[in-house]
């Protein structure tokens, strides 16, 4: 038999389908989208992404057969995003409704930073259309990006050059756009401010517990005699780290940071001759208000491919660094925009994070699917197992044996 293909390996993995998510609650909006609307004759409801993509929450296809008043039928499809049923998600979520932040980041945020392009003349879009249903439960329904093309890149593999200059493109787009609609209407709302970084429980469970995991096991990586008094140090300080997030300084050039932009939340269009088309971005629930090092060494590190990974870093950044002045410009940014030196400065001073990035974030891209990889396996603290596979992952290893000196000459693990 012939391999399965994402998709089809997508289609065929059961899924429980929440009990509230029924035609009915698509009526209004279908009536809306829909010229001429009838009456909805079917629903189906389907995985969204395969098994070990997605770690948090539950995605689902949900396919709409509509019948219009001229008796012709069509089919709409969206992605609805809905909490992971464990008990550990829906206390996180009952401290902070990320999935209404989600909502707010696409209804609007995602709308006032395309029309700042807009306004001077250049057509930008970041993401998906969201839409708004009567539910009776935390969602997010965005329009199902598939039947445009949209699709990610094989996560294990990581981006090459081309994929990953469109998506710094797409990041220095939006960290411009984000800078100047705090200049022109003021700060963001509290909860488009904070991300994840704010969240002791998180921080607990996904950046100091899996630290220990991957100093438990650091004899796998080759080499590592070498680094081991930079590595306890460094490995000690996670927390420090997290806090000088959270707290940047005024000279730091601030944006909004997509704050969760690996592989998977990232999504690409092609033409026919498979050249990259548009970049959008997915999964908007930890938008984090700082230094635009946090988005640079998160997607850098945990989502290029071996072979750019450091021996392109440097360009990569200036690269970036060049779209961000480009588009800063463009959109009337008032203060002088940030120097090239200012941009390495900020990776510098947060080299820390770029250490917890490559430990931690980058462990979970590398890691093969695993059906049944949830938030509690992430978060809690009984599955030592699970966290022990991400760090016994030859994948990994290989990585961290190119990152590790390359962190030690950075400065990262002082």
């Amino acid at each position: 038999m012939p391999p399965q293909t994402k998709d089809e390996e997508v289609s065929e993995r059961a899924v429980t389908i929440p009990d509230w998510v029924k035609p009915e609650v698509f009526e209004d909006l279908l009536k809306k989208e829909v010229k001429d609307y009838k009456e909805t004759k079917c629903m189906r409801a389907k995985a969204g992404v395969a098994a070990g993509e997605n770690y948090a929450t539950i995605m689902l296809r949900i396919e709409l057969d509509v019948e219009t008043k001229d008796k012709s039928q069509t089919t709409k499809a969206f992605m609805l995003k809905t909490p992971h049923p464990s008990e550990m998600y829906r206390k996180m979520i009952e401290k902070t409704d990320i999935f209404d932040v989600e909502r707010g980041m696409y209804l609007e945020v995602v709308p006032e930073l395309e029309q700042l392009y807009r306004d001077v003349g250049l057509e930008v879009k970041f993401g998906a259309e969201a839409y708004e249903i009567e539910a009776s439960d935390y969602y997010v329904l965005l329009e199902d990006l598939r039947p445009r093309g949209f699709r990610n890149i094989n996560r294990l593999e990581g981006m090459d050059q081309a994929h990953t200059e469109s998506v710094l493109r797409k990041f220095a787009q939006w960290h411009a756009a984000s800078a100047v609609r705090v200049e022109t209407k003021g700060p963001y709302e509290e909860k488009y401010r904070k991300g994840f970084l704010e969240n002791e429980e998180i921080v607990d469970g996904f950046c100091t517990r899996s630290m220990k995991v991957f100093m438990d096991n650091i004899e796998l990586c080759k080499g590592h005699e070498t680094y081991l008094k930079d590595l306890k140090i460094a490995s000690a300080k996670t927390l420090e780290v997290v806090d000088s997030l959270n707290h940047p300084g005024p000279d730091d050039f601030k944006a909004l940071n997509h704050g969760d932009g690996w592989s998977n939340n990232i999504m690409f269009q092609y033409n026919e001759k498979n050249e990259i088309q548009d970049t959008y971005f997915v999964d908007l629930q930890i938008p984090k208000w700082g230094t635009v090092a946090q988005d640079l060494y998160y997607f850098l590190l945990s989502s290029t491919s071996l072979d750019v990974k450091t021996s392109k870093f440097d360009y990569f950044i200036w690269f970036y660094h060049s779209e961000l002045v480009k588009h800063l410009k463009l959109l009337n940014y008032s203060k002088e925009p940030p120097t090239l030196r200012s941009i390495r400065d900020a990776l510098n001073k947060y080299s820390g994070w770029g250490f917890i990035c490559a430990s931690t974030i980058m462990a979970y891209v590398l890691l093969d699917p695993v059906d049944g990889a949830d938030i509690e396996k992430v978060l809690g603290s009984d599955d030592t197992e699970f966290k022990r596979s991400l760090y016994v992952n030859p994948r990994f290893q290989k990585h961290m044996e190119v990152l590790l000196p390359w962190l030690q000459h950075r400065g990262a693990m002082e």
